[in-house]
């Protein structure tokens, strides 16, 4: 079978798992995957049987709720088809502790607080974008996923990352090419107590590096040190550019010391 024909056969399979619901909210991030499984919802079952689920908190740059923002209006998903939530992070002790459970702890507050959203506009189910290629990596995350049994059609798909920017590309959905994010309590060493400051200061740093054309960056604070995570064709702009001169000295202002530079390039999208 062809690529193509794989990839047919994985929507398929996407689209009559779909049709097994009558009314479901979507987990929505702004992210490729999160994107294309709510487009799919839509189509299949009807903009007025979708709800898309925000959650709004302290671990959200403005960059990325402008952006996701963006994505639902290009969508046509109307203000009664969304719901957007307020969360606080920063006051559950379990959560800004920063041990390896932390990302285990927010999934299963953020969604136990969706699922109680969607039963009150008569959702039957919550649908997560998980995918593939997750599961690849260790993500205490899909753990709380599978506790609270939300549902993840693009896992049980068979539909990897690739797959997914290639239908958002073909349906021309906004985040098609969008680089893959976390939330900026991910830039924090374990152990290293999430709090209002660090996280603003990630923000601040990265926002200065976006500003410059710098996509999909990382800023990681390393004690008095910062670590950067940069794509390969900006890893070779960063040593060929002034610029470089530029964020030194912008990055030693807001208080590091050492701008360092992780040598494994980030994907590009």
């Amino acid at each position: 079978m062809t690529r193509a024909g794989g990839l047919e056969k994985k929507y398929k399979a996407l689209s009559e798992a779909l049709k097994n619901y009558q009314r479901v909210a979507v987990a929505f991030s702004g992210g490729v995957d999160s994107t294309l499984l709510l487009y799919t919802a839509r189509e299949v079952l009807g903009k007025e049987n979708v709800v898309a689920l925000r959650g709004l908190s302290e671990l959200v740059s403005l960059v990325e709720r402008n952006s996701a923002e963006k994505v639902l209006t290009a969508m046509g998903v109307t203000a009664v088809e969304r719901i957007e939530i307020v969360l606080h992070p920063l006051i559950w002790p379990e959560f800004t502790a920063n041990t390896a459970e932390r990302c285990y702890f927010c999934k299963r507050r953020m969604y136990n607080t969706f699922l109680v959203e969607m039963e009150k506009v008569g959702c039957t189910a919550l649908l997560d974008g998980t995918n593939v290629d997750d599961l690849k990596d260790k993500r205490p995350g899909l753990r709380a996923i599978h506790e609270l049994s939300v549902k993840t059609p693009l896992l049980d798909a068979g539909l990897n990352k690739e797959d997914i920017r290639i239908l958002a590309r073909q349906f021309q959905l906004l985040s098609h090419d969008k680089p893959s994010n976390s939330c900026l309590a991910t830039r924090l060493s374990q152990g290293i107590a999430v709090n209002e400051e660090g996280l603003r200061l990630v923000e601040k740093c990265e926002a200065f590096l976006l500003i410059r054309n710098f996509i999909g960056c990382r800023v990681r604070p390393k004690g008095n040190d910062v670590v950067l995570e940069l794509t390969g064709k900006d890893m070779e702009r960063l040593a060929m550019s002034p610029v470089r001169v530029e964020i030194i000295h912008f990055l030693q202002s807001v208080g590091f010391g050492r701008v360092l530079l992780d040598l494994k390039p980030r994907p590009e999208c």
